[in-house]
């Protein structure tokens, strides 16, 4: 008898240490990220009035190169903002964003109305992406911006936004797969088009589309990393929430994991679009 209560009084030590190495339920509640990345909120007009984290939206974009990363931060309790590139016929910014894939969203602000941020993040799309790396008044605003971030990321051709600006110069970057190698390249960067994403300093790149959610799920790592298990208790939680577990039906997602015929048919697909000559006329400004 003695020896089972020893053996019970035992377990529940070890148990105690165990759970002494992880976050219990009050730290994963209460848990602030380091550094704190959250716009500051004014809870009279009940809006977000500076810094925080912004994930730029545009006309032609893809969603979810937008709105795979807006998830994750939201789920970390991290409150992203949609800041909106894209004007109105008659010149304004507007709110309102018609994605590639015709979903239609509302946009928190407009970049005409946010000065500063602690991150930005900027997606891709095709032709719509090209034509906004070429348009200087966007630019100028992402060069301002990124003066001020702790982190500032690309997810799929949003890199070819960031190289626009000139924040891929000397970097090690990835993008999407489309002839990844040249047209980083063209931007000065370093490439590594074989990581799913990768940061060089402050500057956050993951390639193509669902790649966002991974690097997201990386920031989420890096600002939480004052845990008890160097950010990846609080990760878990989030990817928990979200049953991030992928498991696609077949192998593929990426040049290495795609048969070469389908590879072929997709980049000449592509190649008919023209769209490697075409960001390689994008101005580095």
């Amino acid at each position: 008898m003695w020896t089972r209560i020893l053996i019970c009084f035992s377990l529940l030590g070890l148990s105690s240490i165990l759970m002494a190495e992880h976050l219990d339920p009050y730290q994963l509640m209460s848990l602030a990220p380091n550094p704190d990345v959250r716009a500051s909120y004014d809870p009279t007009t009940r809006t977000y009035q500076r810094g925080g984290i912004g994930i730029l939206v545009y006309d032609g974009a893809n969603a979810i190169d937008a709105l795979g990363p807006f998830q994750v931060f939201s789920t970390a309790g991290l409150k992203p903002l949609l800041i909106s590139a894209s004007k109105n016929s008659n010149g304004l910014y507007k709110k309102n964003i018609v994605f590639n894939s015709d979903l239609e969203i509302t946009a928190h602000r407009t970049i005409a109305d946010t000065n500063d941020l602690e991150v930005l993040i900027v997606p891709g799309g095709a032709l719509d992406t090209i034509n906004l790396a070429k348009d200087s008044e966007v630019i100028n605003w992402i060069k301002t911006i990124d003066q001020k971030t702790v982190a500032t990321g690309s997810v799929c051709t949003g890199s070819w936004i960031l190289g626009a600006a000139g924040l891929l110069q000397g970097k090690q970057a990835t993008s999407n797969w489309y002839r990844a190698d040249e047209l980083l390249r063209h931007f000065g960067a370093i490439p590594q088009p074989k990581q799913r994403y990768l940061y060089d300093g402050k500057i956050w790149t993951a390639s193509g589309v669902t790649a966002g959610i991974d690097m997201a799920l990386a920031m989420v790592q890096k600002v939480f990393t004052k845990d008890l298990n160097d950010g990846k208790d609080y990760t878990q939680s989030v990817m928990l929430d979200l049953q991030y577990d992928p498991k696609p039906p077949i192998v593929g997602g990426s040049p290495e994991n795609t048969e070469p015929s389908v590879f072929d048919a997709m980049q000449s697909m592509y190649d008919l679009f023209n769209l490697n000559n075409l960001v390689k006329e994008i101005p580095v400004q």
